[in-house]
C-alpha cells in the first residue's frame, strides 16, 4: 500500500520533512536486514538520506514499496528476522551487566521500540485519511476518510457506498498489523482492541488538524463523519469485544477457583526498609519502584512518570496523575492511604527517582499530555520491573497448595500483585465503618465498582494483623 507522488509531495512539502521520512522508511527497512544499497526494479537507492536528494518524493514511493514487500510477507511467514534477534540478545546481555555490576542503570535502551511502534500506528492512521493509491498492481485502492467527506460535500448525499468499504478495509488493516506484532501470530481480543483503540486516536488527532479545510453537508462537519466513521469501525470489531469478554470471564471464574492464600508481611517490611534506606546506587530504581507500588497502590507508570504525591500525614498522601481512565475529564488529587505509615518516604523516594533521572516527567498536565508520559515510561520500564517482580516472590509466602503459574503455565507474580495486596490491606485497616470494603477500594485506587471485586479474587491475604 503505497501513496502516489502527489500526495507524497503533498504530505511532505519540505525537504526536511522529505529527509525525516526516508530516515524513518529506512529505520524500518532495517528491522527486515535489508542492507545498503537497496534495489528495487534495478535501482539502486543508497540508504544515506543526504544522496537521495535529487528526487526525495520518488524516493519514498521507492522506499514504500519495498517496505510494504516486506510487511506483507511478515504477516504472512512471522518470521523472526536477525536484526530482531541481535537487539533482544543484545538488550538481555546489558540488562544482565547492570545487574552483576551494579553500575547506575539507564533505561533508555528499549524506549526506540515504543517510538517504532507508535510511528506505525500513525503510518495506519494517515493511509486510513488519505487513502491509498494504486501503483503498479501491488495495492488495491482504498479512498480514504479525506476523499470521502470531499465527495459527499459535492454529492450532497448523507451516505456513500465507499463509507462501508472503508470500515472493512480498517478491519483488516488493523488485524494484519495487530497479529503481525502478536509473538504467536495471533494477537489477542484484547490486544486488537487495544491497538483499535490507538490508530483511531492518531486518526482522530489528523481529523482535528485538518478539519477546517472541509464544508458543512447536510449540518454536518467533517469531525461528524470521524465520528460516525469511528463509531463504525467499533461495530466492525464487536466480534473481538465479545471475544475479549469471554475470556474475561473465564480468566475470572478461574482465579475464584484457584485462590492463593499469602502472606505478606515480610514484603510489606522490605518495602518499607526499601524507601527509609534508599540506595546508593541509582540501579536499584527498580526495586525503589515496587516499593512505592506496593505501599501506595499505584500502578508502574503512575510511580514513574504521572504521578505527583503530595504529604497529609504519616499514613496518607494526596495523589493526583490517575491512569487507565475511560474519559478524558481530569481526575481530582485524590487522598489515598499509605501502608506502614511511609507517607514522607515515599515522598523522598520519589524525589530519589527524580534525582537519578528515571522518572518520565510529562510535557504538561493533561489527559493527552499524561498518556504519553506514561507510554514512554511503561515502555523504558516495564520488562525490568517484570523481571524484578519475579526475585521478590521469596518474600511473600503461599500458604495453601497453589502456585504463582497459572493454568497456563506463566508466572503472575506481576506489578498488578503489589496493587492486589494494597487494596486487601487497606480494605481492613483504612476502610471507615460506614463504607463497604468494594466501594472504599474503589475509591483509593480509583477504579469503577464494578472493578473493585478483582482486587480479591484469586488471592487472599491471611496475615493483615501482623501489619497493623
Amino acid at each position: 500500500m503505497t501513496r502516489s507522488i502527489e500526495q507524497i509531495k503533498t504530505d511532505y512539502p519540505t525537504v526536511q520533512k522529505c529527509r525525516t521520512e526516508i530516515g524513518r522508511l529506512n529505520k524500518e527497512l532495517k528491522k527486515f536486514g535489508v542492507k545498503e544499497p537497496l534495489t528495487i526494479n534495478g535501482l539502486e537507492i543508497p540508504i544515506s538520506k543526504s544522496k537521495a536528494e535529487h528526487n526525495l518524493p520518488d524516493h519514498i514511493s521507492k522506499l514504500e514499496a519495498l517496505l510494504v514487500t516486506y510487511t506483507n510477507k511478515t504477516v504472512e511467514t512471522k518470521p523472526q528476522t536477525e536484526t530482531e534477534t541481535t537487539t533482544t540478545q543484545t538488550v538481555e546481555t546489558s540488562e544482565k551487566t547492570t545487574e552483576e555490576t551494579t553500575t547506575p542503570q539507564t533505561v533508555e535502551d528499549t524506549e526506540n521500540d515504543y517510538t517504532d511502534s507508535e510511528q506505525e500506528k500513525r503510518f495506519i492512521a494517515k493511509r486510513l485519511y488519505s487513502g491509498i493509491k494504486k501503483k503498479d498492481d501491488e495495492d488495491e485502492e482504498l479512498i480514504g476518510l479525506k476523499e470521502y467527506r470531499l465527495k459527499l460535500e459535492k454529492s450532497g448525499k448523507y451516505y456513500l457506498p465507499e463509507f462501508a468499504i472503508l470500515v472493512a478495509r480498517t478491519r483488516v488493516m488493523i488485524e494484519a498489523y495487530a497479529d503481525n506484532k502478536s509473538p504467536n501470530g495471533k494477537a489477542s481480543p484484547g490486544g486488537l482492541q487495544a491497538i483499535r483503540v490507538e490508530i483511531m486516536k492518531y486518526l482522530q488527532e489528523i481529523c482535528e488538524g485538518e478539519k477546517d479545510k472541509f464544508g458543512v453537508v447536510n449540518e454536518t462537519t467533517f469531525m461528524d463523519t470521524y465520528t460516525e466513521f469511528n463509531d463504525a469501525v467499533r461495530g466492525a470489531f464487536v466480534d473481538v469485544s465479545k471475544k475479549k469478554y469471554v475470556l474475561y470471564k473465564e480468566k475470572r471464574d478461574a482465579g475464584e477457583r484457584n485462590v492463593r492464600k499469602i502472606k505478606v508481611s515480610r514484603f510489606t517490611e522490605w518495602a518499607k526498609d526499601t524507601v527509609s534506606n534508599l540506595p546508593d546506587s541509582f540501579a536499584r530504581w527498580k526495586h525503589v519502584c515496587i516499593a512505592i507500588m506496593l505501599l501506595t497502590g499505584r500502578r508502574q507508570s503512575e510511580v514513574m512518570s504521572s504521578g505527583v504525591f503530595e504529604y497529609v500525614d504519616d499514613s496518607h498522601l494526596m495523589f493526583e496523575g490517575q491512569l487507565k481512565r475511560h474519559t478524558e475529564e481530569p481526575v481530582p488529587p485524590t487522598k489515598i492511604p499509605v501502608i506502614g505509615g511511609m507517607a514522607q518516604q515515599i515522598i523522598d523516594a520519589i524525589k530519589w527517582l527524580e534525582k537519578g533521572d528515571k522518572r518520565t516527567i510529562p510535557d504538561e498536565r493533561t489527559y493527552e499530555g499524561l498518556q504519553k508520559a506514561a507510554k514512554k515510561s511503561h515502555n523504558r520500564c516495564s520488562r525490568y520491573i517484570s523481571e524484578t517482580m519475579t526475585k521478590l516472590e521469596e518474600y511473600v509466602d503461599i500458604t495453601n497448595d497453589k502456585t504463582w503459574k497459572d493454568i497456563k503455565g506463566n508466572n503472575v507474580f506481576k506489578g498488578h500483585l503489589t496493587r492486589q495486596i494494597y487494596a486487601q490491606i487497606c480494605s481492613e485497616i483504612f476502610v471507615p465503618d460506614d463504607q463497604k470494603k468494594h466501594s472504599f477500594i474503589a475509591d483509593i485506587l480509583g477504579e469503577s465498582r464494578d472493578a473493585a471485586p478483582s482486587y480479591d479474587r484469586d488471592i487472599e491475604v491471611i496475615d493483615i494483623e501482623d501489619i497493623k
